[in-house]
């Protein structure tokens, strides 16, 4: 059993999951979009982007340990507040443990 680590990279309605241990990857467009002038709008939209990626991510019978993410790229600076977003998103798919390693700059 491993620790799941993944990589986020959020853009205006799309999302990149890469799985730090094994380097798959996928990019995932929102279907219902959770953007607007702001990067991260609609959390419940933010959510239902990324349990669509970590399917596709996850194929076949997975057992999530500890699961924890790390975000590391934004298309825009996030706001305290869309980081709220981004951390009850995560944790509403499961994952534990949330880190922002992208700079406010990016």
């Amino acid at each position: 059993m491993r620790r799941l680590d993944l990589d986020l990279a959020i853009y205006r309605d799309r999302v990149q999951l890469t799985d730090r241990a094994t380097g798959q990857f996928v990019d995932q467009r929102a279907e219902y979009p959770f953007s607007d002038r702001r990067l991260v709008h609609d959390g419940k939209a933010l959510e239902h982007t990324l349990s669509h990626a970590l399917r596709k991510l996850l194929t076949g019978a997975v057992l999530l340990h500890d699961p924890r993410a790390f975000v590391v790229r934004t298309e825009l600076p996030l706001s305290p507040s869309e980081r709220e977003l981004v951390r009850g998103a995560l944790a509403n798919i499961g994952v534990r443990e949330v880190q922002f390693g992208c700079s406010e700059d990016s």
